[in-house]
């Protein structure tokens, strides 16, 4: 790294490099990152304690190691050991949709899995750039909407400025959201830049209720990008899973929290 760059290097630009290099790496340590990033290793330490707190990492003993957030976003990684779980919250809010809705669908395997649960008389309006959604829409009489851009293989999802601009186009009744992290103080946040403004866009253009479909391993993480606060939610939908004092703290924040049977 060149001594300019050095200088010009925010502290935030700084523990974005070492989120990054934890996502190449399952660990990394103190002294390559102060070398690496041209601070001293008690600035270093700093950093990963901030990170800790948001939940990106876990120090160590001379360094730190990965936490896993972005098991919402795996399509590929084989059974999920909260399938029964999230299909149970899946089909709670596809209960939600009322006839002729126009509802935002997110990104996420447990938002996608809402159409598979949707009654196939509904006549309804789904507007989604959530390919694994799309997938799941054949014998339903909705109008599905899909929302195209630059797609991204590891979220089964698009990005870009083509389906911001189509969400413009829409005032949707419901929007469901998926989430990678959920916490009362940092809100609703994901490791994703671009699905993070995708349903930013998603919950200011709609009007009625917004709803966080989040499996009970979601809770107490927090992401490196924010979504939104939770006092932009209106309803949460999780599993059994999440004790009932997380419950009540999250409708202290604003949400109304509903356990999916």
């Amino acid at each position: 790294m060149s001594e300019s760059e050095v200088r010009e290097m925010l502290p935030a630009e700084r523990r974005a490099r070492i989120v990054a290099a934890l996502r190449a790496h399952p660990a990394v340590r103190v002294t390559s990152l102060s070398e690496d990033l041209g601070v001293s290793e008690i600035t270093i330490r700093r950093d990963l304690v901030l990170l800790e707190h948001e939940g990106v990492l876990a120090r160590t003993h001379g360094g730190a190691v990965r936490r896993e957030l972005t098991d919402e976003a795996g399509f590929d990684e084989g059974p999920d050991p909260l399938a029964a779980e999230k299909d149970g919250i899946a089909r709670a809010a596809a209960a939600m949709i009322e006839p002729r809705d126009t509802v935002f669908l997110g990104s996420g395997t447990t938002v996608a899995l809402v159409m598979r649960h949707i009654d196939p008389r509904l006549e309804a309006r789904v507007v989604t750039p959530n390919l694994a959604a799309v997938s799941e829409a054949r014998g339903l009489r909705v109008e599905l909407v899909f929302l195209g851009g630059l797609y991204r293989p590891q979220l089964d999802s698009v990005e870009g400025p083509w389906p911001l601009d189509m969400i413009q186009q829409f005032n949707a009744d419901k929007a469901f959201l998926g989430a990678d992290c959920i916490d009362v103080r940092a809100g609703l946040t994901t490791v994703s830049i671009a699905a993070a403004g995708l349903e930013l866009a998603m919950v200011r253009r709609t009007r009625g209720e917004v709803v966080v479909l989040a499996d009970h391993s979601k809770f107490d993480r927090v992401g490196p990008v924010v979504i939104c606060p939770l006092d932009q939610v209106d309803v949460i939908v999780t599993d059994g899973g999440l004790a009932s004092e997380a419950c009540k703290r999250i409708e202290r924040a604003g949400p109304r929290c509903e356990v999916a049977q």
